[in-house]
């Protein structure tokens, strides 16, 4: 889908691949040909999901591809939209559509390049998009689930409904990790959901 000057996703265009913002292009994963592309662009990006957190510890975020967009479809699959300048991946964001609890948009990757802003922008391009067509979608509301707790105030910028903080599930550790669960409100009819 298209998106208007401020990031917003405008649904009253017909779904294309490209888009050119701030000198990138926004493309979707809408069939093979464009999920073969995301893929060429991803082997071209080696450190995008990487980087170091507020007390210098390093990480590296796991990008799991799959064969083709049948494959996706069959995992839940929702919307793929990334920012590239046809060299490599800028930023990208991967969603799914789950049906339980009350039905959600589950974002499972937010990866962006340093300083340049666009992932900020498809974090709001998607919640856009979840407020404006959740009746259409059925769902209630929009999460995340971070591991990397130095991330809550990057995502608190979004104001979430609700942030919770708890033990990691199913952690045999000693003193196991914790993990953050960020959720929005897209309908009044959220369930009263318990971690």
């Amino acid at each position: 889908m298209l998106t208007n000057n401020n990031g917003i996703l405008d649904t009253t265009i017909k779904r294309t691949k490209k888009n050119t913002i701030n000198n990138y292009i926004t493309s979707e994963v809408t069939d093979d040909q464009s999920y073969n592309h995301f893929k060429s662009l991803i082997a071209n990006s080696p450190k995008l999901c990487q980087g170091k957190t507020h007390t210098g510890k390093r990480y590296k975020v796991n990008i799991s591809l799959r064969k083709d967009t049948a494959s996706l479809n069959k995992d839940n699959h929702y919307r793929t939209i990334y920012v590239h300048d046809n060299n490599e991946i800028i930023a990208y964001i991967g969603t799914k559509k789950y049906k339980k609890d009350g039905g959600f948009i589950f974002i499972h990757k937010l990866c962006s390049k340093p300083g340049t802003g666009e992932g900020s922008r498809l974090m709001r391009m998607i919640l856009a998009d979840a407020k404006r067509n959740h009746k259409k979608l059925g769902i209630t509301y929009l999460s995340l689930t971070t591991h990397n707790l130095d991330l809550i105030d990057y995502y608190n910028k979004f104001k979430p409904t609700r942030t919770i903080e708890t033990d990691s599930p199913g952690s045999k550790r000693k003193i196991p990790a914790r993990v953050a669960y960020m959720i929005w409100q897209v309908s009044p009819d959220m369930p009263d959901l318990q971690f």
